[in-house]
């Protein structure tokens, strides 16, 4: 094995929001709690909080590791991994940051105003300050991104305010966009470390050229793909995401009982191969229900969205 290369599939950002029962959010947060030193603690404006200070990581009560390892042994494990894979202090800094500014966003607060035809972010928010430090922002600048839309029209731009449900929407937008970001970070600056580097001919004394390094990346070595998926789940209230993580699970599905059952089994039968079928469920019915143009569920979603005067 001479390296690896990670990709983004499907991040989970619904999670960061809320979970289900018995259920937390991702452990960064609590191993950032229970293992950082009270310096690194109070540098990130965390030392007065606990988990169960924030909204989104109190909101399902669940605060503990069901396997029963401890937040303050995995954090050291998480600084460690960090180190290996090239994390500079400076960059796990940020990160750490970044994670920080997330749990303080999650607490951040909106008031109405303009008899509620308008919002503001609310300058009073003990949570206010430590988010504009840590993302390096000023209020007025997040005001203006939360309360506030812009539209264009015949060439010119329109500035409107927004009532305070959908600024509060709006902040939860930015939570998973700023954790989303963070992530997509994190896996390139792993991927700088483990990926193969690409070698470029070079030409040898007295002409043509160098033989490229066997198990480059450009050299055609064999490669094994793994995709990591969360598995198909069903709650008692199911968000959009967990739509269209179903989704994909279902498409998955299908994708391996062509390619791994359906067509190989339809080979050996030509080739007279004596086999044992595998009987396998159809799963077309529900790929249709969800995304088959003209009735499905995500296409009748597209069509709304389009339309003037919907609403959610």
């Amino acid at each position: 094995l001479v390296g690896a290369s990670i990709e983004t599939y499907l991040l989970e950002k619904v999670r960061l929001i809320s979970q289900a029962e018995g259920e937390r959010n991702y452990h960064v947060f609590y191993e950032m709690m229970a293992g950082m030193t009270e310096e690194d603690l109070d540098s990130f404006f965390m030392s007065e909080y606990s988990a169960e200070d924030f909204k989104i990581t109190s909101c399902s009560g669940t605060y503990d590791r069901r396997d029963g390892v401890k937040d303050t042994d995995t954090y050291e494990d998480l600084v460690d991994a960090l180190e290996v894979m090239g994390f500079s202090a400076e960059q796990q800094n940020e990160v750490f940051s970044i994670a920080s500014a997330v749990l303080h966003l999650s607490n951040l607060t909106i008031n109405a105003t303009q008899g509620g035809e308008e919002c503001e972010i609310d300058a009073e928010n003990e949570h206010l300050e430590p988010i504009l430090q840590l993302l390096g922002i000023t209020k007025e600048n997040l005001n203006q991104a939360i309360c506030y839309f812009k539209i264009e029209a015949r060439g010119q731009s329109y500035t409107r305010a927004v009532q305070k449900d959908k600024a509060e929407k709006g902040l939860e937008a930015l939570i998973k966009a700023t954790y989303s970001a963070m992530f997509d970070f994190i896996v390139k600056t792993i991927n700088s470390s483990i990926t193969v580097k690409k070698t470029t001919g070079s030409k040898p004394e007295g002409g043509g050229t160098s033989r490229r390094k066997k198990g480059s990346a450009d050299s055609g070595s064999a490669f094994i793909g793994v995709l990591d998926i969360f598995g198909f789940e069903s709650f008692k209230t199911n968000s959009f995401e967990q739509l269209c993580i179903n989704y994909c699970n279902e498409a998955l599905q299908q994708q391996f009982n062509n390619f791994v059952l359906k067509n190989e089994q339809e080979e050996y039968e030509q080739e007279g191969i004596n086999w044992s079928f595998i009987s396998f469920p159809e799963n077309q019915d529900a790929l249709d229900l969800i995304w088959k143009k003209g009735y499905g569920i995500l296409n009748i979603l597209d069509d709304q969205c389009r339309a003037p005067g919907t609403t959610d």
